[in-house]
C-alpha cells in the first residue's frame, strides 16, 4: 500500500472532526437539517485551514445515502467515492488550471444534465478567484439561476479578486486561522497514533511555525518524522526549518537593552556563518519583541501569546529593560530592514547598519512627555525671549520712571531675577499704548495700520482686545479679520506690550473718534497726510506709492520720471 502524508491521512471526514470553525460547521448542518441549503457557497480564508476539507464533508453529506445528514456515514459509495475524489456527482475543479471562458462553458453544458445516482450535482471549484472576467461573467447566469439539482461550493484564499456580482450571489463563510492550543492538541494525538516521540518543546515550534494552518502543522510533523524517524526534540525543528532559537533571540534582545553594539554584530555575523536566513530571523525577532509590547501594555494579555508559560514569564521579565517607545522604535526599524532587504542583495549591510542604528538610539520620550517640554518652553518665552518690538520711551515728565535708580542696568540686558514675570498690562495701558502699536504697524503696513484706526478699543479682558468698528466699516472689519493679518497685528502688539495679545473685532452701531487718529480722520486723511509729510522731508523713496497702490488697489501705468512738467 502506498504511502499517504499526514495532511491527508488526518484530513476530517465529518464536522466534528474539523476544529476551530465551529460557527460554519454549525450553520451548515443546521441548513442541511431545516432543509435551507442555498444553490451557491463562497469559502474564504488562508491556506490549510479547512475549507475544501468542509466542502466535501457538506457535498458527503448531501448525497450520502443515509442523507441529506449533517452527519454522513462515511461508508456509502456516495461517501466514499467523495473521499477518494471520484465521485461523477461531486465535480472538483481547479479554478488556477480551468480559468478561461471556453472551459466554464463547458461547465454550464455539463450542469443540466442530472446526477448519476445522488440526490445532487456538486461542484466545488477550488482558488476560484483565478478565473478570468470573462469565465466569471460566463458563470453569472447560471450561478443566479442553476437546476434544482446544482450546488456550487467555491473556495477561495483571495476573495477580493472575486466579482462583487459574484459574491452577491453567494453565501460567504470566513474561515479562522486554527488556534494555536487546537493544533498542539491535534500534532499530540497524530503523534500518539503514529508511536513517534515529541517533546513538548518541539510541537510548540511546530505549532508556531504553522502559523495557523493546520494542514502545515500536519506536513511539518511528517517531515520531521522522517527525518529523526521516532525520535523528535526541538533542535530537530531548528534544524530542519531554519528558526531561530527562543534563547537566541532572547539573547540579542538582551543586547538591544544594554547597547551592546559590538554584541550585536557578532551575533549577526554568527547567524550568518551558520546559514541563517536573515529574513527569517528578522520575522522571529519582531515577533519576540512583539510579545515584549504586548506584556508591556499590560501582563494580563498574556494569553494573546502563543507560548509554554515559562516563556511567557521570561517575557515579563525582560519587558521591565524596555520602555513602550523603545520597542515601537525597535519595532518599525525590524520592520523597515526586512522590507529593505527584499529589495537589495546586500541583506547584511542592511542588517548590521540597523543594528548599529537600534544600539545607539539616543533616549526615547513618549509622547505626553514631548506635549509637556513644549509647554515648558512656550510658557518661558516670554520669560527669557526679548520681546519682538521694544516700547518707545514717553518724553513726558509726568511718564518717567519715578525710580531712575532702578534703571541703571543697560538697555537690552537682561533682569537679575528674570523668573519674575512681567505683569498683564490693564486697559488703560493698552489704550494708551495703541497709538504706538498702530505707528509700528504703519512702518510695515500701512493700509492695515489705516484700517486698523477706523476701529477703537471697547473692551479689554486679560489678553483680549476688542476692537468696534461702525457698521460703514465694515470691510475694514473684514480684511483685518483675515487670519494673517490678525496674526501680523497680534505680533507686534505682543511685541510692544511684553504680553500675548489676542484681537477681537465687532460691529458697533457708533463709533467715536479713534484712538490714534485725531477729528475722526479718515484712511485717505491718513495717506494724504503721511504723502505731504514725505514730500516736504524730499522723500524720493516710492513705499508710500506702493502703499496707496496697495489700498486703492490700483497699478503704475507709466512713471514720472525726472521731467518736473509731467
Amino acid at each position: 500500500m502506498s504511502y499517504v502524508v499526514f495532511a491527508r491521512k488526518w484530513r476530517p471526514a465529518s464536522f466534528e472532526e474539523v476544529i476551530g470553525q465551529e460557527h460554519i460547521t454549525t450553520t451548515l448542518k443546521n441548513a442541511i437539517l431545516n432543509k435551507r441549503v442555498a444553490h451557491a457557497y463562497i469559502f474564504t480564508g488562508p491556506r490549510g485551514i479547512g475549507k475544501t476539507s468542509v466542502a466535501r464533508i457538506f457535498a458527503k453529506g448531501l448525497n450520502c445515502e443515509k442523507g441529506p445528514t449533517p452527519s454522513p456515514c462515511n461508508k456509502c459509495a456516495s461517501c466514499n467515492d467523495v473521499s477518494s475524489s471520484i465521485s461523477m456527482d461531486v465535480i472538483e475543479i481547479d479554478g488556477a488550471s480551468n480559468n478561461s471562458v471556453d472551459q466554464i462553458r463547458e461547465l454550464r453544458e455539463s450542469i443540466k444534465f442530472a446526477p448519476s445516482y445522488a440526490g445532487y450535482k456538486i461542484y466545488i471549484i477550488d482558488e476560484v478567484h483565478m478565473l478570468s472576467i470573462g469565465a466569471f461573467n460566463a458563470l453569472l447566469k447560471t450561478l443566479e439561476e442553476p437546476p434544482k439539482h446544482a450546488k456550487f461550493i467555491f473556495a477561495t484564499t483571495n476573495p477580493e479578486r472575486i466579482p462583487s456580482t459574484v459574491l452577491s450571489r453567494c453565501q460567504r463563510f470566513d474561515f479562522r486561522r486554527i488556534p494555536f492550543k487546537l493544533i498542539i492538541s491535534k500534532l499530540k494525538r497524530i503523534a500518539e497514533s503514529e508511536k513517534l516521540k515529541v517533546s513538548d518543546e518541539a510541537i510548540f515550534s511546530v505549532a508556531r511555525a504553522s502559523d495557523g494552518s493546520m494542514r502545515d502543522a500536519e506536513s511539518i510533523l511528517d517531515q520531521l518524522s522522517s527525518f529523526c524517524e521516532k525520535d523528535i526534540g526541538q533542535e530537530n525543528v531548528i534544524t530542519l526549518l531554519g528558526t531561530i532559537r527562543d534563547d537566541k533571540l532572547a539573547d540579542i534582545v538582551k543586547k538591544l537593552s544594554e547597547k551592546d553594539t559590538a554584541g550585536l554584530l557578532k551575533s549577526i555575523d554568527e547567524l550568518i556563518f551558520t546559514g541563517k536566513d536573515i529574513s527569517q530571523f528578522l520575522t522571529g525577532l519582531m515577533g519576540y519583541i512583539r510579545n515584549l509590547m504586548i506584556l508591556k501594555v499590560s501582563p494580563d494579555l498574556a494569553a494573546l501569546i502563543d507560548l509554554p508559560d515559562s516563556h511567557i514569564n521570561n517575557l515579563k521579565e525582560q519587558s521591565k529593560d524596555f520602555r513602550i517607545e523603545e520597542l515601537l522604535y525597535i519595532f518599525y526599524t525590524l520592520s523597515a530592514t526586512a522590507n529593505a532587504i527584499k529589495r537589495s542583495g546586500v541583506s547584511r549591510f542592511i542588517t548590521e547598519a540597523s543594528f548599529i542604528k537600534l544600539s545607539l538610539r539616543n533616549e526615547i520620550m513618549s509622547l505626553p512627555e514631548i506635549m509637556e517640554k513644549i509647554a515648558c518652553l512656550e510658557s518661558n518665552v516670554g520669560r527669557y525671549s526679548p520681546p519682538l518690538y521694544k516700547r518707545e520711551e514717553s518724553t513726558k515728565p509726568e511718564a518717567q520712571d519715578p525710580k531712575p535708580e532702578a534703571r541703571s542696568a543697560e538697555p537690552g540686558a537682561r533682569s537679575a531675577e528674570p523668573e519674575t514675570r512681567r505683569s498683564s498690562a490693564g486697559a488703560e495701558e493698552i489704550k494708551n499704548a495703541w497709538p504706538g502699536i498702530i505707528d509700528a504697524i504703519k512702518g510695515k503696513k500701512i493700509s492695515i495700520a489705516s484700517y486698523l484706526a477706523e476701529g477703537e478699543i471697547v473692551k479689554v479682558q486679560g489678553s483680549l482686545i476688542t476692537l468696534g468698528f461702525a457698521a460703514e466699516f465694515n470691510l475694514h472689519k473684514e480684511v483685518l479679520e483675515e487670519t494673517a493679518n490678525r496674526k501680523f497685528i497680534e505680533e507686534i502688539a505682543s511685541g510692544i506690550l511684553e504680553q500675548g495679545v489676542k484681537l477681537e473685532f465687532i460691529t458697533v452701531e457708533k463709533t467715536e473718534t479713534p484712538s490714534g487718529m485725531t477729528g475722526g480722520s479718515s484712511k485717505f486723511d491718513v495717506i494724504e497726510e503721511e504723502l505731504e509729510r514725505e514730500a516736504a522731508e524730499g522723500a524720493t523713496d516710492d513705499s508710500i506709492i506702493k502703499s496707496a497702490i496697495e489700498i486703492f488697489g490700483g497699478k503704475i501705468v507709466k512713471g514720472r520720471g525726472k521731467d518736473p512738467e509731467r
